[in-house]
């Protein structure tokens, strides 16, 4: 093999360092194009998201349910006339009531007269195992006027009370605090026309289609799935009143 003089292996190391930028401009490239391409994916994903986020079902009200009509024996707050009825079938143990629960007591203060709820029970007592006497302790509150006031309450506490294998005696101090007739709390809590009224209103739900807790029904019609947030919660009360 013929030996390079100087200058040729000068040119040769001019060309092998220009072959070297060359590549690192071509990687420098791919990698600009490849975070193009990792951004437009991105965008592509989140325009995706939002479309299904606002054609999700769960987002309007698509689903009309044939709940019992609303009477006197139902537990309301609020203008009877109003325009707009919202009906909530909730489980005092359930989680998801206890961070809804701050909602729906918004919603009734921002809108006032405007707004008709009606609380029915739906204890889920194959998941929560004192869901139905705090259902009962619920309903022996109403029938002293202090229902709301009770509810209030075991949202609040409900992981004080939520394990314990007889909550009772914790219900009777939360009626205490509420200044309830004790004796009348604890007969009204344990009769059989309270354990009946609990149960066929969660056996009329169950007929009607309701299956998780909270379930809020506006206007006749299900929210499929519930709002994320209180302003979420708060348009589908204005889209309906605004109709």
């Amino acid at each position: 093999m013929e030996k390079l003089t100087k200058k040729e292996k000068k040119e040769l190391r001019k060309l092998e360092w220009q072959e070297k930028l060359e590549k690192e401009k071509r990687n420098q490239q791919l990698k600009k194009i490849g975070i193009w391409v990792g951004i437009a994916v991105v965008i592509l994903a989140a325009v995706g998201f939002i479309f299904l986020l606002v054609n999700t079902p769960g987002n309007s009200l698509e689903t009309p349910i044939n709940v019992k009509p609303v009477s006197s024996s139902d537990i309301t707050k609020g203008n009877k006339n109003a325009k707009v009825t919202l009906i909530e079938y909730s489980d005092f143990q359930c989680p998801s009531c206890a961070i809804f629960h701050p909602f729906v007591n918004q919603i009734l203060k921002d809108y006032g007269n405007k707004i008709y709820f009606v609380y029915r029970f739906f204890p889920l007592t194959e998941l929560h195992q004192n869901a139905m006497i705090a259902a009962q302790a619920g309903y022996a509150a109403y029938k002293q006027g202090k229902f709301f006031e009770m509810a209030d309450i075991l949202f609040n506490k409900q992981t004080d009370w939520q394990g314990l294998a007889d909550p009772t005696s914790v219900f009777e101090t939360y009626a205490a605090s509420l200044k309830l007739d004790l004796q009348k709390f604890k007969t009204d809590m344990n009769s059989q026309d309270t354990k009946n009224f609990v149960q066929s209103e969660q056996n009329e739900g169950s007929n009607a289609g309701i299956s998780f807790t909270p379930s809020f029904i506006l206007d006749g019609k299900l929210i499929n799935t519930n709002p994320s947030s209180y302003d979420a919660f708060k348009q589908l009360v204005n889209n309906e009143i605004n109709k």
